[in-house]
């Protein structure tokens, strides 16, 4: 699309754990910098265990918290930038541009780390779009670019009634890969779901700029299970979640949508 509504895209792989991550971030740290991500950080993240509850009587177990250390590498203009972290890699990206260069980028960091610390196994495989609707008519135009099972009570409503929030979720399963799809409805600054915040990377001009009524196509599509680590069935396996985003987006937008977005 010449105007795509894509303002942050992030890729995931969780692999086997690595803990002593630390000290492979001089040789990991090397190699991203030659590969274009020079601004280097290091950061700590809080992680909550729940202990499993023994016997049957009922307990009262605490949650372990633990300190996850994390290796970030960020590209110069800050629109892209990798997240090692002891079981996972993860690409952000607001710059996107295909799917074809995001996975290849993706892979290509994946690949360094992988020379690295020689990764066992993957156990899961994560692709998550966020997309901002912005109609030229505002709060009605949303009915001309969103499919009406995510638009909300809105239309239903009395007119001087305001609806300040709308959320829908759906729950996909492919054939070959779950997807979940979120639609948020909002007035003001467009922001990012609670449960995900960009790290380290700014969002497109074009995107701050939006305050008032707007919708967030949050599209997050994933596949599960442990493999031997091997990055040609990790890139074929990304090819399967971008169809599968395709599918629950193709569903929550309209033609005319599309139409705008193209011209």
């Amino acid at each position: 699309m010449k105007n795509a509504p894509v303002y942050f895209t992030i890729a995931q792989v969780r692999h086997n754990p690595v803990l002593r991550l630390g000290s492979y971030a001089p040789d990991i740290q090397d190699r991203m910098r030659k590969a274009g991500y020079p601004d280097f950080k290091k950061g700590i993240a809080m992680a909550f265990t729940l202990a499993p509850q023994l016997g049957d009587a009922p307990q009262t177990q605490p949650p372990v918290v633990e300190q996850v250390e994390r290796l970030m590498f960020f590209s110069t203009d800050s629109t892209r930038g990798f997240i090692v972290e002891q079981n996972a890699l993860s690409f952000h990206t607001t710059e996107y541009e295909t799917f074809e260069a995001l996975a290849d980028e993706f892979m290509r960091g994946l690949a360094i780390v992988h020379e690295c610390v020689t990764l066992a196994h993957s156990e899961r495989i994560g692709l998550r779009y966020l997309d901002a609707v912005v109609p030229p008519g505002g709060e009605t135009g949303l009915a001309e670019y969103l499919a009406p099972g995510v638009l909300g009570l809105s239309s239903r409503l009395p007119e001087d009634v305001t609806v300040s929030h709308s959320f829908s979720e759906t729950h996909i399963q492919t054939a070959k890969c779950a997807v979940l799809a979120r639609t948020i409805i909002q007035s003001g600054p467009l922001g990012f779901p609670m449960d995900l915040q960009p790290i380290g990377v700014k969002v497109a001009d074009r995107f701050r700029e939006i305050n008032g009524v707007h919708a967030i196509v949050d599209t997050d599509a994933s596949i599960e299970g442990r493999h031997p680590f091997n990055l040609e069935l990790i890139k074929s396996q990304l090819q399967v979640l971008r169809d599968g985003v395709g599918i629950a987006f193709d569903a929550t937008v309209t033609p005319i949508a599309v139409s705008a977005w193209n011209s």
